[in-house]
């Protein structure tokens, strides 16, 4: 008696990456295709990335931040890796040592990107006093001052927007929790 594909019973691994395609697919070959500029590099990114959850599927730990974060930081370790292997690529057929950034500037673009992104969530406001505090070197009462808002408040929105950003950050694997 032969079985059709749909009527064999599916494992918990395969629903595993079903779901994690269906729901975080888009957002991961999104983010891909932006650093990458290239869709069949995105597309194989995050199709190594899926591979990778499913065989580490039982690795997942929901306690140490949201499955969204989890995949990201895959992706992130996938597209550092084919970037590596293309620049390993280059200087065997150009048969010679490229200009090409170190491994650590590599990491250090990918860092910031995420960085960038984690502050592009938070709310106008605490975006606004953290760009004006931590890349613009003002003081709190320069802030506030350009604000037009007491100090207290600019130190609110600095204790609160440094806070959410680094949830955002453990979120993306990009700090311990």
């Amino acid at each position: 008696m032969s079985r059709g594909v749909d009527s064999v019973p599916s494992d918990p691994a395969d629903r595993f990456l079903r779901r994690l395609h269906r729901e975080h697919g888009s957002a991961l070959y999104g983010w891909a295709l932006q650093r990458m500029g290239d869709p069949r590099d995105a597309e194989e990114a995050v199709a190594e990335t899926l591979v990778k959850a499913w065989r580490s599927h039982e690795q997942y730990d929901p306690g140490r931040g949201e499955e969204r974060a989890w995949l990201f930081g895959i992706l992130r370790n996938t597209a550092t890796d084919h970037y590596r292997a293309a620049r390993r690529h280059l200087r065997v057929v150009d048969g010679h040592d490229t200009d090409q950034p170190e491994d650590s500037d590599v990491d250090r673009l990918v860092e910031s990107s995420l960085v960038r992104e984690a502050i592009l969530e938070l709310s106008e406001q605490h975006r606004q006093v953290i760009v004006e505090a931590y890349y613009e070197g003002r003081t709190v009462s320069e802030i506030a001052d350009r604000l037009e808002v007491p100090a207290g408040t600019v130190k609110s929105r600095l204790f609160y927007g440094m806070r959410r950003l680094r949830s955002s950050l453990e979120e993306r694997g990009m700090l311990d929790g």
